[in-house]
């Protein structure tokens, strides 16, 4: 059965090998539940997760401790008890990736993998009050060239090829009879 779910990787992956000798790389995914315990809080979902080949080294590389993540595979294990000591109902879930998305932006994981928070937002501070009356103080316009969306100066020159008009060369004739349909 396939499966799409969005959580926190809870540890950093781990590579591992099973009885075959096939090295693999696992790790764990908390993910919330709409469905809410007695307490009326969001439960958390503890998905076991599986990762082969290049993808697997790719979890490895890009993901720590904390990185978001969506996982998209196939349920290879899914298990309810009821637990002996709580006596309160228990479910685990493996799942077998077939791929993933990125949710995290570079500078948060390369923030995470720092060990620091990720970088904030810098706050633009808030427009002074202009007394009615009175018009706001606007900025002088920015220089052409001077933004990364400008367009480029050409010194008044267009370049060759760029002339707007007549298409450099001309259109091919259009001969729908021979159309295969």
């Amino acid at each position: 059965m396939n499966v799409s779910f969005f959580g926190r990787l809870t540890k950093a992956p781990e590579v591992k090998t099973n009885q075959m000798g096939t090295t693999y790389t696992a790790f764990t995914v908390a993910t919330q539940v709409q469905a809410k315990g007695q307490d009326g809080k969001a439960k958390t979902l503890f998905i076991d997760v599986s990762a082969f080949g290049k993808q697997g080294e790719n979890i490895v590389k890009y993901f720590t401790k904390g990185s978001r993540i969506v996982i998209h595979g196939d349920i290879f294990d899914a298990r309810a008890w009821v637990g002996n000591n709580d006596n309160q109902p228990h479910f685990s879930m493996n799942v077998t990736m077939n791929g993933f998305d990125f949710v995290d932006t570079q500078a948060e994981s390369a923030a995470r993998q720092q060990g620091a928070a990720p970088a904030q937002v810098p706050q633009v501070p808030p427009a002074q009050a202009v007394p009615a009356g009175y018009a706001p103080q606007i900025p002088p316009p920015m220089q052409t060239g001077a933004v990364p969306w400008a367009p480029p100066a050409y010194g008044g020159q267009p370049q060759q090829g760029l002339a707007y008009g007549a298409p450099a060369q001309p259109a091919p004739a259009q001969n729908y009879a021979a159309a295969p349909y």
